[in-house]
């Protein structure tokens, strides 16, 4: 009840990093009855194409052994040659049946599920020995198919077989007058016969079989709400930790920021929810930027300024447009030359006067 509860929560489409989990595990939706279609079809196209000269070689194996090389043997008790040369013609027989195997055992695997490598399916897990989970596997839906599969597999092929060579039953007693190349030749067309008969019959299997096996595949990939939101924040990260990373990040600019205030020749203000921090020498080609803040970052500007006899200017409009406008470390746009210029040199003049006054 618990394994079906846990199946009825996941109600979500699996996310491309699911797929690629699943992938990596080796668990794909592929049908090992296209193998099977695919090798018997190149089975009926090999009859087709070399079939004739299949039938010679087998022809000239029985010939050749049972005239030539028997006798041979017979008197020189050498069984060297007939065994080279039914060797020989064994190759030649095989050698392509083995070679179709071998190109379309690859090539429909990769038509289903592309290059894939993984080592996970043979690394050690004690979920495979466990007998409860054996238990489940032997009753479960894919054992159910399973043998539905095996039982619809075996009715396919054994009606095929039936109906091809029930039809051929008349022509049996008429085989005593055949030769041997006709007996070969007889018995390779309705071998063609059948095969293309079970592989067209095999194809609507792995058709069905294939719809089934994705069915299932994206049953078990589907998610829960929650493992959807743990997989957002594995891959994106804890908000809460994101949030403390930027809150750190804010703290520390902050910290830079207020070291370079004592640097500003003049503070303007808002006057008490804005400041900025100009500073010019003969290096900049207009002032610079160096801090502003809003707030309580403000406040800490004026107290920097007033620790360090820096002048605060008040000037609604021009703090304003610069706070909003500007970052730091740029220098006054000239739309703000004007300004700052009547700022900068009220500045001077105050502090010139200051000097006199001291003097």
């Amino acid at each position: 009840m618990a394994e079906e509860s846990d199946d009825s929560e996941k109600t979500e489409e699996p996310t491309a990093q699911r797929r690629e989990d699943f992938r990596k595990q080796g668990q794909v939706a592929q049908t090992k009855e296209l193998a099977t279609v695919l090798m018997l079809f190149g089975a009926t196209l090999l009859i087709w194409a070399l079939g004739k000269f299949f039938f010679t070689q087998i022809a000239e194996i029985f010939t050749r052994s049972f005239q030539d090389y028997i006798v041979t043997a017979a008197r020189g008790a050498d069984y060297k040659p007939a065994l080279m040369f039914m060797g020989q013609k064994m190759a030649m027989i095989l050698l392509p049946v083995f070679a179709l195997v071998f190109v379309i055992g690859i090539a429909s695997s990769i038509f289903q599920i592309g290059f894939l490598t993984t080592s996970e399916p043979l690394e050690p897990n004690l979920n495979k020995i466990n007998p409860v989970n054996g238990f489940k596997r032997i009753f479960s839906l894919q054992s159910l198919v399973e043998g539905l599969k095996a039982i619809f597999k075996m009715t396919v092929i054994g009606a095929i077989v039936y109906g091809i060579l029930k039809s051929e039953m008349v022509r049996t007693p008429f085989l005593i007058h055949f030769s041997i190349s006709d007996l070969i030749q007889y018995f390779g067309d309705i071998s063609f016969r059948i095969i293309f008969g079970v592989a067209t019959g095999m194809a609507f299997l792995a058709l069905l079989d294939y719809g089934f096996q994705r069915w299932d595949l994206e049953k078990k990939m589907r998610m829960t709400k929650q493992e959807i939101k743990e997989e957002v924040k594995t891959r994106e990260g804890d908000p809460q930790i994101k949030a403390r990373i930027r809150r750190i990040q804010r703290e520390l600019s902050n910290k830079r920021m207020m070291q370079q205030v004592p640097k500003a020749d003049v503070i303007i203000t808002n006057p008490t929810h804005i400041a900025v921090a100009l500073k010019y020498d003969a290096n900049l080609p207009a002032p610079q930027l160096i801090a502003k803040g809003a707030d309580r970052v403000a406040e800490k500007i004026r107290e920097l300024a007033k620790e360090h006899n820096i002048p605060i200017v008040e000037n609604k409009p021009l703090a304003r447009t610069i706070f909003k406008t500007m970052k730091l470390g740029q220098v006054i746009p000239r739309e703000l030359f004007n300004a700052v210029a009547e700022v900068l040199a009220y500045v001077y003049k105050l502090k010139k006067r200051m000097s006199k006054r001291a003097q």
